[in-house]
């Protein structure tokens, strides 16, 4: 079938990955705010994550459709963190949307979380005003990058929030779900809990190719404020050890083994200089203190706020004793 012209995104850039296959990866500035991916089976075609936003999506959605000239079948979610599915609303009713089973159920919550939110607009015109006044002064250029996108991600919710209606998970699936096209055959495999309440992973083993959702940071810092540090650490050894040879994270660059290996790095780093905080009886706030090594305190770009979230899940994970007022 031929394809249509396709428009380039100011959300994210399209990148071959062999033929059929597409990695979406979130530009700086835009709407998207994660990855996604774009697979053609053959007779359908298989959409991973949808972005943060309907602005993305529409643009995902347009982009699947002029690369195979057909509606997306199907959209698979890796997690239920809403930067990965608010542009599922996007799409047409003929795109089946899918999760795992816990995932869909905690879709559910957060989407009703997000519209309360959403209620109170003057909330976010405050947080706003708050970021962009904080930004005039700002001096630690990683804090005003962390700034620029921070107000740029905001703007773009802010511009859908008065239409907002969420589109949770269509219907559920359990361990592992497999789809056998005429072009590419794509396991989908819950890996369980580890970044979040379940993590799955869009394996196409005779490509070897794999979309693994946030399991993957790759030259970004990770977000752990919620996970399972040790279940996580799991997750990223079946990829190190597996026959993957390209692995598309949910954030970052598409990268493979090494990739793998610096992420569960960043974790061992953060653990010790931590750890060594809390050996020590040292607050929470001595703890923030750290000072990360190359390359890491170049991840830092962008994410001061993140690293801060990081910091304080693995000095309670280590058993360091929280603010009373936390």
């Amino acid at each position: 079938m031929a394809q249509r012209q396709i428009r380039e995104s100011k959300h994210f850039d399209l990148i071959p990955l062999v033929d059929g296959v597409y990695a979406c990866i979130h530009k700086m500035g835009g709407a998207a705010s994660s990855n996604a991916g774009i697979i053609d089976l053959g007779d359908r075609t298989l959409v991973v994550d949808a972005f943060n936003t309907v602005a993305a999506g529409r643009d995902l959605r347009a982009t699947a459709e002029a690369l195979f000239g057909r509606p997306v079948s199907t959209i698979v979610l890796t997690h239920f963190h809403d930067d990965h599915w608010i542009g599922a609303s996007a799409f047409g009713a003929e795109t089946l949307f899918l999760a795992s089973e816990p995932t869909r159920a905690a879709c559910f919550e957060e989407a009703a979380e997000l519209a309360e939110s959403f209620k109170d607009r003057a909330a976010w015109e405050t947080e706003l005003a708050k970021m962009e006044a904080q930004l005039e002064t700002e001096t630690d250029e990683r804090v005003r990058v962390g700034l620029v996108n921070g107000i740029s991600r905001t703007r773009y919710t802010m511009a859908e929030m008065a239409d907002f209606k969420p589109r949770c998970a269509d219907a559920a699936f359990a361990g592992t779900l497999t789809f056998h096209g005429t072009k590419h055959m794509a396991e989908v495999r819950s890996l369980g809990r580890g970044h979040s309440v379940d993590d799955v992973a869009v394996l196409l083993r005779q490509d070897a190719i794999a979309f693994i959702g946030d399991i993957g940071f790759f030259d970004t810092q990770p977000f752990m404020a919620y996970c399972d540090v040790d279940l996580y650490r799991k997750q990223l050894h079946f990829f190190r050890d597996s026959d993957f040879r390209v692995l598309v994270p949910g954030h970052g660059v598409v990268g493979a083994k090494p990739e793998v290996e610096q992420e569960l790095a960043y974790f061992d780093v953060l653990e010790d200089l931590v750890g060594k905080v809390v050996k020590k009886g040292g607050t929470l706030e001595a703890a923030s203190k750290i000072a990360l090594p190359p390359p890491f305190d170049r991840w830092l770009f962008g994410g001061m706020s993140r690293f801060a979230g990081n910091v304080r899940y693995m000095y309670k994970h280590l058993g360091g004793e929280l603010p009373a007022e936390e």
